[in-house]
């Protein structure tokens, strides 16, 4: 999640609000069939990747995706616990996300693709651009004239959030910057969902909306319906 944590106040409120029934307006993902999970997923796949949550940076008008090999470098003061993390993350993904493209860890910035920065707070906009004040975690991510995601970066505050929250955090910011940029209010468990959690674990919606993303059905530049038109047309990819 980019945003901070509420204010004390703020926080108590919502758990009160949370624990009246009526109040739950957020569910888990729990479809009812296979036919209503793609429909859910695909309808949240259209919200997250051609939506964002913050513009003009990050606003897809098309589909945005990687072609090419991902590298990534740590920048700042990971904990060893950060780098695991973050390791373990870049193989699941790989096991998940058939179609998406080799990604590593290189020791060395300038041959870095992903730059993910583990840095104060304060200082996270000279690292991220468009930073915008207030996120424990934040990105941005640049794309050529074929809507090819090209380059990345990841900003993570080591003065705001803990370890817990700095891994959810990272899975979150690189989910975004692998092209699904917008968050939404529907299933609490989902990595991208808007109101601040610690989620540790991508939920199923997640992985097929990854999965949709980087599927043989669509490609980077097609509109929204161009992209729910294909894969309507198509059986979901494993």
């Amino acid at each position: 999640m980019r945003r901070r944590p509420l204010i004390l106040f703020l926080a108590l409120l919502s758990v009160f609000l949370w624990s009246l029934p009526s109040a739950r307006a957020a569910s888990r993902w729990a479809p009812s069939s296979e036919k209503d999970a793609r429909q859910k997923a695909l309808d949240l796949f259209c919200e997250c990747a051609f939506h964002a949550e913050y513009l003009p940076y990050t606003l897809p008008q098309y589909l945005n995706r990687w072609e090419q090999e991902i590298t990534i470098w740590l920048g700042g003061n990971p904990t060893k616990k950060d780098r695991e993390a973050l390791d373990a993350f870049l193989r699941e993904l790989q096991e998940n996300v058939p179609g998406l493209p080799a990604m590593r860890r290189v020791r060395e910035d300038y041959k870095a693709k992903i730059r993910i920065w583990y840095v104060p707070e304060y200082s996270m906009f000279w690292y991220i651009p468009g930073y915008v004040t207030g996120n424990y975690g934040f990105f941005s991510y640049e794309t050529d004239a074929s809507c090819r995601i090209v380059s990345a970066r990841i900003g993570l505050a080591t003065d705001a959030a803990d370890q817990k929250e700095r891994i959810h955090l990272m899975k979150e910011e690189l989910v975004g910057a692998l092209g699904l940029p917008g968050d939404h209010e529907t299933y609490r468990d989902s990595i991208l969902y808007d109101p601040w959690t610690e989620v540790q674990n991508l939920s199923d919606v997640d992985w097929r909306m990854l999965r949709y993303l980087y599927s043989s059905w669509v490609f980077p530049g097609m509109s929204e319906k161009e992209a729910r038109t294909a894969l309507l047309a198509h059986p979901d990819p494993l």
